[in-house]
């Protein structure tokens, strides 16, 4: 269900190259999520870990015309997770998250993740 890339940055610096690829590829971010910042100011356990959440505001729109319910699956995310060999980069395939009819566009979001993931 998850795709998990290994990174050779650490988590900081995994982070800020993901969204440095995001703005050179003209992406809209929403949200950086610091886990463990929030954990700790709950006084909870911290985990190194982040969720950056972003996409593209057009292709959205096609997904939502083929299922508005699609919209509790966009916009995409990757988490940035300190694993126990190292940085992870992860999210989930598509398919997993969009219903029959719409495999053709999880298939392009998924490819859009891998590639995003890979330029890290």
């Amino acid at each position: 269900m998850y795709v998990r890339i290994a990174v050779d940055l650490s988590p900081e610096a995994a982070v800020s190259a993901l969204r440095a690829e995001l703005v050179r590829r003209g992406i809209t971010e929403y949200a950086v999520v610091d886990h463990g910042h929030d954990m700790a100011q709950a006084g909870a356990p911290g985990f190194t870990a982040w969720t950056l959440v972003f996409g593209n505001p057009a292709a959205g729109a096609r997904v939502l015309a083929a299922d508005l319910a699609a919209a509790v699956d966009i916009p995409l995310r990757i988490a940035v997770i300190k694993g126990e060999g190292g940085t992870e980069l992860v999210f989930r395939d598509m398919r997993t998250l969009l219903g029959a009819g719409l495999e053709d566009v999880a298939d392009a979001l998924t490819g859009a993740l891998r590639d995003i993931a890979a330029s890290v």
